[in-house]
């Protein structure tokens, strides 16, 4: 794993180790269809819910995304390395336990919980998420391939896309 483009270019992140499944980073290849994808939206304020190893949050600030900052109830300490001089703020609290104040003006929030959970998870976080928006800001919400999001309230959806297993729907606030 490591960082694609940016002022991080070529850094070597650390992972998850070998049978450690409850963590599932991102792959390089769907990181970089992604940023690519968010050059349509301004670059400012960038929210990693479930941020797990912190990729998506170091390939945001590497790309000139800021403040960065990362959302993890027990971050584990490759999570802590991988953002040691990264320029990425860590909060280390429960994404449901956070409230629609925590955040304001944020371009683009990216979340990616656990698959299994991922319905759940949009159907406890929209409301919330909602008001930390920019008036022209994206919600990224990761799934697996076969995961659909229920459309709720504010939200409209713009897109899909599917990178192996991983499936990104952007969503905008309406």
């Amino acid at each position: 794993m490591r960082i694609i483009a940016g002022s991080l270019k070529g850094r070597r992140l650390e992972g998850p180790a070998k049978g450690e499944l409850d963590v599932r980073p991102t792959a390089d290849r769907a990181r970089e269809a992604l940023f690519s994808i968010l050059q349509a939206w301004p670059i400012g304020p960038f929210v990693d819910l479930f941020s797990g190893t912190g990729a998506v949050a170091l390939e945001a600030h590497s790309r000139g995304y800021g403040p960065v900052t990362c959302v993890e109830a027990k971050p584990r300490p490759f999570l802590l390395r991988n953002l040691k001089n990264g320029g990425v703020n860590i909060l280390s609290k429960d994404v449901l336990k956070l409230s629609p104040e925590t955040f304001s003006g944020v371009s683009v929030v990216f979340s990616d919980p656990p698959y299994e959970r991922s319905a759940e998870f949009w159907g406890k976080l929209a409301a919330q998420i909602r008001p930390w928006m920019a008036k022209d800001g994206i919600l990224v919400w990761e799934t697996d391939e076969r995961t659909e999001l229920d459309l709720k309230p504010g939200w409209e959806l713009t897109e899909t896309r599917r990178y192996g297993t991983a499936r990104f729907h952007f969503l905008e606030g309406r």
